[in-house]
């Protein structure tokens, strides 16, 4: 009898925090529900695969704010995943979540990272693709930063390589860019 009422105060105090984190969840999809994905073009719009490779979607975040994750369908849960460079963009395919697609216009840069919310890894450990995301207006489109870790590290120069050879425009990579934790 004498544990009932501190179990119960925890058990409540649990169910809270539950319920606050989904209202927190479902604040930031209303606020980013103005940023879409483009829907992945047909197999003969996407023209040639230049590379497809496995590994762990880990999180998209704004650009230069690694603590802020976009919660958009496809985007929002870290699982295996497949990523494909095809001549049109990139595909991401997160297993059980929607398709994603980045166009080649849309691509800022690639390279590796260290860190992002939820996981730290050796120094280059993570691929990390910086992209716009659209927007509906008058919102204006957002940079963010994608993050995968890649198993080989063979399969991740391929992937930065062929991801680069879409974006000569831009300038080249800068393989070690890193988010600021301020």
């Amino acid at each position: 009898m004498d544990r009932i009422l501190p179990g119960s105060i925890i058990i409540v105090g649990v169910i809270g925090l539950l319920i606050l984190m989904a209202l927190g969840w479902r604040a930031r999809g209303r606020r980013q529900s103005a940023l879409s994905t483009a829907a992945v073009p047909a197999d003969e719009l996407l023209g040639e695969l230049r590379v497809a490779v496995t590994g762990l979607y880990v999180s998209t975040t704004t650009a230069g704010a690694p603590l802020d994750r976009v919660t958009l369908p496809g985007l929002g849960f870290r699982g295996r995943a497949a990523v494909s460079v095809f001549d049109a963009g990139v595909v991401v395919a997160v297993t059980g979540e929607p398709q994603v697609f980045v166009g080649a216009d849309r691509i800022r840069s690639v390279g590796t990272s260290t860190w992002t919310i939820d996981r730290v890894v050796e120094a280059g450990g993570l691929v990390r693709l910086d992209w716009i995301l659209e927007s509906e207006s008058p919102t204006p489109s957002a940079d963010v930063e994608s993050f995968f870790r890649i198993e080989n590290p063979e399969q991740s120069s391929r992937l930065i390589e062929a991801i680069t050879a879409l974006t000569p425009s831009h300038g080249p990579a800068n393989p070690d860019q890193e988010g600021s934790l301020a």
